[in-house]
């Protein structure tokens, strides 16, 4: 029977399935599948995923045409051609309590590709902050452990999308959360305060830019010619363009216009 089309799979066919599908190998052929869905180091993987209570996840790579590979640990950035799969468990739970019926339930899967921070950002903007944003998800929660818990993720957001920025080459000035101006839950005394915030953080940023000098290539142990400085000059020139353009966006003057 086709993968794809089975009515009633096992968890270990719903990963594979899954897996083929959100990698393009849909059409690779029913031979090849099979070959896949027999492998014992794929069979080993699953077995550890679903039977050790600590292996919260497992990768899925694909190695070839019509081959994937399952790991256990995080692969490194060059086995990553061009995207990659992470199967993660929903909650934790002994082997025999995961069964086939409830695979979709017990599993999330998402895409990886080799900017993993990108990734990462992405993921905690688009999946993250709306299931912590959504009150129903908050219930039993004081108010003060809600705001807390909603002020650490903004800051570890903010700090990856910095992090994002030098990995790049560039800085990028992280911006407050897109509804502070507009919520009626957070008083105008925290608004100033979260916005004003933001502000001292750019203002640092952009001031380690602008003290910037191509006079630091000489305290290294590197011996650098003249080229060495009209690229200094040329990055830092693209880097304060970038900074200009952030600072010229609507979601900026917007902060900007409500702390005036």
């Amino acid at each position: 029977m086709d993968l794809f089309s089975k009515k009633d799979p096992t968890k270990d066919e719903y990963i594979i399935a899954h897996s083929l599908i959100m990698l393009g190998m849909k059409k690779i052929g029913q031979e090849k599948v099979d070959k896949i869905v027999k492998s014992d180091d794929i069979k080993n993987v699953l077995k550890e995923f679903w039977g050790n209570f600590n292996q919260m996840f497992i990768f899925v790579n694909q190695v070839s045409a019509d081959n994937v590979q399952f790991m256990t640990e995080t692969p490194s950035l060059d086995k990553i051609k061009r995207k990659m799969i992470m199967v993660v468990k929903t909650r934790q739970m002994k082997a025999e309590e995961f069964l086939d019926a409830n695979a979709h339930k017990d599993i999330m899967m998402m895409e990886m590709n080799r900017s993993i921070l990108e990734n990462l950002f992405l993921v905690c903007q688009e999946v993250f902050m709306p299931v912590l944003g959504n009150p129903h998800n908050l219930i039993g929660l004081s108010d003060l452990v809600s705001k807390d818990l909603m002020d650490k993720f903004h800051n570890f957001m903010a700090h990856t999308y910095v992090t994002l920025g030098q990995v790049k080459g560039r800085t990028l000035l992280p911006l407050p959360p897109a509804d502070v101006t507009s919520s009626e839950k957070t008083s105008s005394k925290d608004k100033a305060h979260i916005l004003e915030g933001a502000i001292i953080t750019w203002t640092k940023q952009i001031k380690n830019v602008l003290k910037q000098d191509p006079e630091s290539a000489l305290k290294g142990d590197k011996h650098p010619d003249p080229l060495t400085e009209i690229e200094f000059w040329k990055n830092k020139s693209e880097n304060l363009n970038a900074i200009c353009d952030q600072l010229n966006s609507e979601r900026i003057k917007k902060v900007l216009k409500f702390l005036e």
